[in-house]
């Protein structure tokens, strides 16, 4: 059995905490570019009877 289904917590959560770690571990000069590569941005759009709608960013 996989460590991380052993600490009960799923895949991507256990990547999650692996890139956190990583990241912290940077020396500074290469810190700042980590942490903007590192950040997601999703955005959702409803579309209704084929017209699309307003981009949403999604909390």
């Amino acid at each position: 059995m996989s460590a991380y289904k052993q600490a009960g917590i799923s895949l991507n959560k256990a990547m999650s905490i692996a890139a956190r770690t990583v990241r912290a571990a940077l020396k500074p000069e290469l810190k700042a570019g980590a942490e903007r590569r590192g950040f997601t941005e999703a955005k959702v759009i409803k579309i209704e009877k084929g017209v699309q709608g307003e981009a949403k960013l999604l909390n």
